[in-house]
């Protein structure tokens, strides 16, 4: 198995080396804020489009976006990537989520948020969510939502986390017009 990890390794170090890195990385910049202007808002929660592509650097290089399994060319796989990375941000991030909540009193909005997010977490749980995506939740709820910290804290694998997020996101679509409603 390591023979094989250390193939794969080679296989993404040579096209980095053979790739014109500077020109790649202009290119998925360009590529990256063409489709943030068409989505129309001046502000992306203090991301530039910078920020997506040295992002998705480096999940290619931690593995997380596994270029071994792509059957096409190394820059084909990271515009790819970089369409679908700037796509789950519009998904979790849709426009008018962050409220301004300035003129309310901040002790009401937490016992409000403390008893909405039990709402939900209720809701998650007759849906049929399992222990992985309730802990996966409270860490959203916390603020941490990088799956490499929350693998780390947890001692599992990025890939795992990933794959809990996956499942967690489709069951919060599932109850979102629920959610919504009491919301």
């Amino acid at each position: 198995m390591k023979h094989t990890l250390i193939e794969e390794g080679l296989n993404l170090q040579e096209e980095l080396l053979s790739s014109d890195l500077n020109d790649l990385i202009d290119r998925l910049t360009l590529y990256a804020t063409s489709r943030l202007k068409t989505r129309g808002l001046k502000d992306f929660q203090g991301r530039e489009p910078i920020d997506f592509v040295s992002d998705l650097i480096l999940k290619v290089l931690e593995g997380t976006r596994d270029f071994e399994k792509a059957k096409c060319s190394f820059r084909e796989f990271m515009f790819g990537c970089l369409k679908s990375e700037i796509s789950n941000f519009f998904t979790l991030n849709p426009p008018g989520k962050n409220l301004d909540l300035s003129g309310l009193d901040q002790s009401e909005i937490q016992n409000n948020n403390k008893e909405l997010e039990s709402q939900v977490i209720e809701m998650l749980k007759s849906s049929g969510a399992d222990d992985d995506e309730l802990i996966l939740f409270d860490y959203w709820l916390e603020g941490t939502t990088k799956p490499a910290e929350i693998a780390s804290d947890l001692g599992i694998d990025v890939k795992e986390v990933y794959v809990i997020t996956k499942r967690l996101e489709r069951r919060l679509q599932k109850i979102k017009s629920k959610a919504k409603e009491i919301l």
